[in-house]
């Protein structure tokens, strides 16, 4: 899909994919960094800084994941307004993913 999009797609395709992968990879180092704060809290015995530590790093990842889908929200928006053929919708994101996850395993 993605050879095919690179050689036959107009830029706005192009466009609509890459915009799609960076959600994707937002969202996939959101999980990451969720995990990560989550391993950090369960492992920090009590230490007030590394609670604190642990505590910061699942919000920040939350808002990061936040302002990522308030970005692809506000693209399709301004996209609609202007009129611009801009087709990027979760199907595509989906699809994406799934390529993605077939080639890797």
């Amino acid at each position: 899909m993605l050879r095919e999009l690179l050689e036959n797609a107009s830029i706005l395709e192009i466009v609509a994919t890459f915009v799609a992968l960076g959600l994707i990879a937002a969202s996939i180092l959101c999980l990451v960094y969720i995990i990560v704060g989550g391993i950090t809290f369960i492992l920090s015995a009590g230490n007030e800084e590394k609670i604190k530590k642990a505590v910061h790093t699942i919000r920040f990842a939350i808002i990061g994941l936040f302002v990522s889908f308030l970005a692809f929200f506000i693209v399709a928006f301004l996209a609609k307004l202007l009129d611009i053929p801009f087709n990027l919708d979760f199907s595509l994101i989906v699809d994406l993913m799934s390529e993605i996850l077939n080639s890797l395993g």
